[in-house]
C-alpha cells in the first residue's frame, strides 16, 4: 500500500448538539509530494481535521478517504506504516529512556515481543542524530524540558519511517533556533526522502517560508486553500484571524513577512 492522496469530503462533526459544528462542509486534498500547512486561529477545527484523518474521531463512510477508498477499510496497524502523527501533548511522566520512547516508532513495522532489528536500530540512530537528541539517549523522560521533550517525540516520529507525516503544533515548545532547524529538516525529509508532510502552524512567517501548499481554517470551514503565494494574502488572512494584516518585502527573502495591524 501507498497511499498518493487524502481527500476529506463535506466533514461535519457536531459533538454536541447545543453547540455549532466543531467541523462543517470540510473538504480539501492532500497530495503526495507536498509540505502542508495547516492555519487558523485557536478553535477552527485544525486539530479536528486531522484526528479525522488518523481516525481517531468518528465520521461518516466516505468522509475521509485514501486514494478514494474509505479510511475505515485500513487496518490501525497498515495505516501505522503509512501515516505517522505527532500530536500536541503527550505525558512526561512515564519513566521511560529517550532511547526506548525514539525506538517506539518502529512498533508497526515489529511482531508481538519481537526485537529490534539491525536495520531498526540504524533507523532510530539517524532519527536521534537529525533532531540533535545525541547524548540523551539514556535520560528518563521525565527528567527532560519542553523542548528536549518535543525534540525527543519528532524523534519518535520520524523512526516511524512513513510517506506522511502529520504534526499538529510541533514547533510551539521550540526556540527561535530550534524551530528554524526543525522546518529545515521538514523541508530536507521532503525533499531528499520524499515524505509528505502536514503541520498545523501558528507562524504565519514559517509557514510561509517553508510550506509549499496552505490550508486556512476558520470556525470549523476550509476558507482559503491551495499553492502558498496564492493563499498568504493580506486578504485571506485578516478574513482568517478577524485583524487587518499588511505585508512587508524584505531583500532577499522571496515571500513577504506578513505583519497583523
Amino acid at each position: 500500500m501507498q497511499i498518493t492522496e487524502i481527500e476529506i469530503n463535506n466533514l461535519t462533526w457536531i459533538p454536541d448538539r447545543r453547540k455549532p459544528p466543531v467541523l462543517s462542509g470540510v473538504s480539501a486534498t492532500f497530495a503526495q509530494g507536498e509540505i502542508y500547512g495547516i492555519l487558523g486561529a485557536n478553535g477552527a477545527g485544525k486539530t479536528s481535521l486531522i484526528r479525522h484523518i488518523l481516525g481517531l474521531l468518528p465520521y461518516r463512510g466516505d468522509a475521509v478517504c485514501f486514494d478514494g477508498i474509505p479510511a475505515s477499510k485500513y487496518d490501525r496497524k497498515e495505516l501505522a506504516q503509512e501515516i505517522s502523527f505527532l500530536p500536541q501533548s503527550f505525558a512526561a511522566d512515564i519513566d521511560f529512556s529517550v532511547y526506548d520512547v525514539v525506538s517506539m516508532g518502529r512498533e508497526p513495522y515489529r511482531g508481538t515481543f519481537s526485537m529490534l532489528t539491525s536495520r531498526d536500530r540504524e533507523i532510530i540512530g539517524e532519527a536521534i542524530r537529525i533532531t540533535n537528541c545525541g547524548g540523551m539517549e539514556e535520560k528518563r523522560l521525565s527528567t527532560l524540558s519542553g523542548g528536549e521533550l518535543q525534540r525527543v517525540m519528532i524523534a519518535r516520529t520520524i523512526a516511524q519511517d512513513t510517506p506522511w507525516i502529520i504534526l499538529d503544533e510541533p514547533i510551539s515548545s521550540l526556540d527561535i533556533r530550534q524551530q528554524a532547524e526543525f522546518m529545515k529538516l521538514m523541508r530536507r525529509l521532503n525533499e531528499e526522502k520524499g515524505r509528505t508532510v502536514i503541520a498545523i502552524l501558528h507562524d504565519l512567517n514559517m509557514a510561509s517560508d517553508y510550506c509549499t501548499r496552505l490550508l486556512l481554517m476558520k470556525n470549523g470551514e476550509a476558507i482559503a486553500a491551495g499553492p502558498t503565494p496564492e493563499v498568504l494574502t493580506p486578504e485571506n488572512l485578516s478574513r482568517t484571524y478577524d485583524v487587518p494584516f499588511k505585508f512587508l518585502q524584505v531583500e532577499g527573502r522571496p515571500q513577504p513577512y506578513a505583519i497583523p495591524r
